[in-house]
C-alpha cells in the first residue's frame, strides 16, 4: 500500500531508490509540533515528486503555538508551497509545560528560514484531516492532541482516514511524542482507526559521514538539501542534530510512509523499526536530494535508455554527464536535443535554465509559467526549445510565452504559486559561447559539416561541464 519507491533497501544491501513514483499513493496529512526532526521530514514531503499533501496541521509541543505556526509559514515559503493548507493547533483545556529544548529548537529553525512569510494559517478544523473523494494517511510527528480533538468533535471523519502513522513507539514511557499527551493516544486508539508506530529502535543512526566538511548529501540542487545545509550551518546546531540526536526520529516516519519495505514489524503488533541503519539513512538522504522535477513518462518506459539508442559521442560521455548533472537534466536534454535536431549551445542552456528554475521554485512538471526573452530568431531563440522541454511549460498548455522585449537575451522569468524569479545566462558564459562560435566561423562556413561538428562538440561540452548551479544570475522578483 505504501510502496512509493520501487526499489527497497534490504538488510545489508543498499541499492538506489528507483526514479518513478507510484500514482496510487494515498493522500497525506502531516500533523507536526515543528521540532527540528519534524522540519527535516517536512522538507522531504514538500519536495518529493508525487506526494499529494492535503494539509499540514500544527501541534503544540516541541514548538509553541505561535512560533510553530510562524515557522511552518516560513517553511512553506522556503519551499514555495503556498498551495498546501496550513491549520493552527486545536484549542484544548489542557495546559502543557514547555519542554526545555523549545527555545533553542524554535530559534535554530527560524534562523534557517526566510525572515518573513505571507500568513497562510487558518483555524483548526476536523476537515483538515480529509480530502474529498480520497482516503488520507495521517502522519503524526508530534502529540496526538489535534487528531483526538477532531475525533471528539466530529467522529465521522474516521471514514475518510485510511490509517494513522505515528512517529515513535506506542509506549508513552519510551516516546516523547505520545508521552506528551497520553490521553490523546488512548482516544485515537479507541476510535478504531488503524494506527502504526515507527520506532527508531536500535537501527536508526545518522551516518558518520554527515559530520564531515563540507556538508553535502548530493549535487546541492534540491531545496531539501539546501534547507538541511542551512539548518546545520551553526556549529552548535550541527552537533545537536548529528551528535546529540544521533538517531533519526520523525524522518523515519516519513520514510515509512514512502516505502514500508525499509522496515520490519516487531514483536509488538503495529510497531515497525528500520531493518538496517545504513539502508534507512541512505533512503532519507535520497529523499532530501530529490526535487519535484521528475517527469512522468507518457510513452517511454521508466528506466535508463539503452546505450544502443545513443550516438557514439553521447554514449561515451553519458556516465560523466549523469554524474555531474543528474538524471532529470539528462533525460530533458535527450528529449530537447532530439526535438531540436542538433546539440546546440542555446537549446542545452535552455534545458539547464528550466531545470534550475524548477528546482528554485520547487515546481513539478507543468507547474511553471514561463516568459522567455530569447525572441523568435535563432540562435538566441533556440533557448526556447530547451525551456519548453525541461519545464513542461508548453504553448499548448498555455504556460509558455515570448516577451516582446528587445534585444533578445538568454533570459526568462518563471512563476509558480504567485512567486516569480528571473534567470539570465551569466555574461562570462555568453561571451564564451560567442568566442567559440566566432572561432568556428573563422575557419568554416555555415554550410560546412566541420562547422556543425564543432557546434556539436561545444554542445556536448556545455551539457557535461557547464553546471546549472553556476550558469545563471538569479533575480528573485517577488
Amino acid at each position: 500500500m505504501r510502496t512509493l519507491l520501487a526499489a527497497a533497501f534490504l538488510l545489508l544491501l543498499v541499492v538506489p531508490v528507483a526514479a518513478h513514483v507510484a500514482e496510487d499513493h494515498p493522500t497525506l496529512v502531516i500533523d507536526t509540533d515543528v521540532g527540528l526532526d519534524d522540519a527535516v521530514a517536512l522538507a522531504m514531503a514538500l519536495q518529493l515528486p508525487g506526494i499529494d499533501l492535503a494539509a499540514i496541521v500544527a501541534a503544540e509541543g516541541a514548538a509553541g503555538r505561535e512560533q510553530g505556526m510562524a515557522n511552518l509559514e516560513r517553511l512553506l515559503a522556503f519551499f514555495n508551497r503556498a498551495d498546501v493548507p496550513l491549520f493552527a493547533p486545536a484549542q484544548t483545556d489542557a495546559e502543557s509545560q514547555a519542554p526545555p529544548f523549545r527555545a533553542s529548537a524554535e530559534q535554530f529553525l527560524r534562523r534557517a528560514l526566510p525572515e518573513a512569510a505571507p500568513p497562510l494559517g487558518q483555524p483548526f478544523a476536523p476537515r483538515a484531516y480529509l480530502r474529498e473523494g480520497k482516503k488520507t494517511v495521517i502522519l503524526v510527528l508530534g502529540p496526538l492532541t489535534n487528531l483526538a480533538a477532531a475525533l471528539r468533535v466530529q467522529p465521522e471523519i474516521r471514514a475518510g482516514i485510511e490509517e494513522v502513522i505515528v512517529s515513535g513507539a506506542g509506549d508513552p514511557e519510551r516516546s516523547w511524542n505520545v508521552g506528551r499527551d497520553p490521553e490523546a493516544l488512548a482516544a485515537v486508539l479507541a476510535s478504531g482507526l488503524r494506527v502504526e508506530f515507527v520506532d527508531p529502535g536500535n537501527a536508526a543512526q545518522k551516518p558518520a559521514e554527515w559530520s564531515e566538511e563540507p556538508f553535502r548529501l548530493g549535487p546541492g540542487t534540491a531545496l531539501g538539501e539546501t534547507f538541511l545545509r542551512r539548518l546545520l550551518e551553526p556549529e552548535e546546531m550541527r552537533r545537536h542534530y548529528l551528535e546529540g540526536r544521533a538517531s533519526f526520529d520523525d524522518e523515519l516516519a516519513f520514510l515509512y510512509y514512502t516505502d514500508s519495505a525499509f522496515f520490519q514489524e516487531t514483536e509488538e503488533p503495529g510497531t515497525f523499526v528500520p531493518r538496517e541503519a545504513r539502508a534507512a539513512a541512505e533512503g532519507i538522504r535520497r529523499l532530501l536530494v530529490r526535487g519535484r522535477q521528475a517527469k512522468p513518462h507518457a510513452v517511454l518506459a521508466t528506466g535508463a535508455l539503452p546505450d544502443a539508442l545513443l550516438q557514439e559521442d553521447v554514449r561515451a560521455r553519458r556516465a560523466a554527464i549523469v554524474a555531474k548533472n543528474g538524471e532529470e537534466e539528462w533525460f530533458a536534454q535527450v528529449l530537447a536535443s532530439e526535438m531540436h535536431e542538433h546539440l546546440g549551445a542555446h537549446s542545452i542552456i535552455g534545458v539547464k535554465m528550466g531545470v534550475r528554475a524548477a528546482e528554485l521554485l520547487n515546481a513539478p512538471s507543468h507547474g511553471l509559467r514561463v516568459v522567455s526573452e530569447a525572441g523568435a530568431e535563432p540562435p538566441a531563440s533556440c533557448l526556447n526549445d530547451g525551456l519548453i522541454v525541461s519545464t513542461g511549460a508548453t504553448p499548448g498548455r498555455g504556460l509558455f510565452a515570448l516577451s516582446p522585449q528587445t534585444p533578445a537575451a538568454a533570459r526568462a522569468s518563471f512563476e509558480m504559486n504567485g512567486r516569480t524569479i528571473t534567470l539570465a545566462l551569466r555574461t562570462d558564459y555568453e561571451e564564451r559561447i560567442r568566442a567559440e562560435i566566432a572561432a568556428l566561423l573563422a575557419e568554416h562556413t555555415l554550410e560546412s559539416d566541420a562547422y556543425w561538428l564543432g557546434v556539436r562538440r561545444l554542445g556536448l561540452d556545455i551539457w557535461e561541464n557547464w553546471h546549472r548551479l553556476e550558469l545563471f544570475d538569479v533575480v528573485d522578483a517577488e
